[in-house]
């Protein structure tokens, strides 16, 4: 315990909870919008702690602006992957299994629809043409 720095290792081990729990989470939750939730959410939080952890550990002010960008870079895009990734299974009819409630903006499962109007209408655009 002699090389124990609580500024630099509880930020860590608090960004390795997060990230385990992330794992478990992945593998135990029924359905891709929990999962996602979990991966997304949990792995961002647990990187923030250790980048933490890390910039204290290195207390260099270029390595600390280099952590502060991927972790900005990271805050950004991991969200909004999963919201797109949840959007698209949504719209191509994957039903969450858990809270199975109303179906808000009436979308589930219209994206194939959808799709048919489309090619209908491209086939009827081109026998006109002709």
């Amino acid at each position: 315990m002699a090389d124990f720095h609580p500024w630099r290792d509880i930020p860590i081990l608090i960004g390795a909870f997060f990230v385990l729990t992330a794992a478990v989470g992945v593998v135990r939750f029924p359905d891709l919008y929990a999962r996602l939730h979990a991966s997304s959410k949990l792995v961002t939080l647990g990187s923030a702690g250790i980048f933490l952890g890390v910039a204290f550990e290195l207390a260099d002010s270029a390595a600390f602006t280099r952590l502060a960008a991927v972790l900005l870079f990271q805050f950004l895009t991991t969200p909004l992957t999963a919201y797109l990734i949840a959007q698209a299974a949504y719209l191509r009819g994957l039903t969450p299994q858990l809270g199975g409630g109303p179906d808000e903006w009436g979308a589930l499962g219209q994206a194939d629809r959808v799709a048919q109007a489309d090619r209908e209408a491209q086939r009827s655009l081109r026998a006109e043409e002709a």
